[in-house]
């Protein structure tokens, strides 16, 4: 938190509770904004969703939390402090786990089959979590 709180500051902007607690709920996995809001909103605090929107949307911009989007094609953030990863998403629950993957070797492999320059990739497991089996 130390170290986002100082890429805010450098920025010049204010690091406010509003943005705490939101980084506070990003800890737990990506969500979307309604997730976020409906979270932050279940405390004693008051957000509205324009303001959850605008911090996300300040993070991104400040490269604090990454966007991704999955089969219902609804962004969801995550905090991007964590690194490369990839998602095992459960299709019943929807629950979203990390999965941290040695990509070297498909990279390569895509790099020997084609022409293709890759500059990002996103991969997302789709299935069924030990809970809902």
């Amino acid at each position: 938190m130390d170290k986002v709180k100082q890429i805010i500051k450098d920025k010049g902007q204010r690091f406010t509770s509003q943005k705490k607690e939101i980084l506070n709920v990003l800890q737990q996995k990506p969500q979307t904004v309604f997730e976020i809001y409906t979270a932050v909103n279940s405390k004693k605090n008051h957000m509205n969703k324009v303001t959850v929107y605008r911090i996300l949307t300040s993070f991104l911009e400040l490269g604090i939390v990454n966007k991704v989007q999955f089969n219902d094609k609804e962004a969801r953030f995550e905090l991007s402090n964590s690194g490369h990863h990839h998602h095992l998403v459960c299709e019943v629950c929807g629950l979203i786990e990390d999965i941290q993957l040695p990509e070297n070797i498909f990279l390569k492999e895509v790099k020997n089959k084609t022409d293709f320059k890759i500059k990002s990739h996103s991969l997302e497991f789709f299935g069924i979590c030990d809970r809902c089996q």
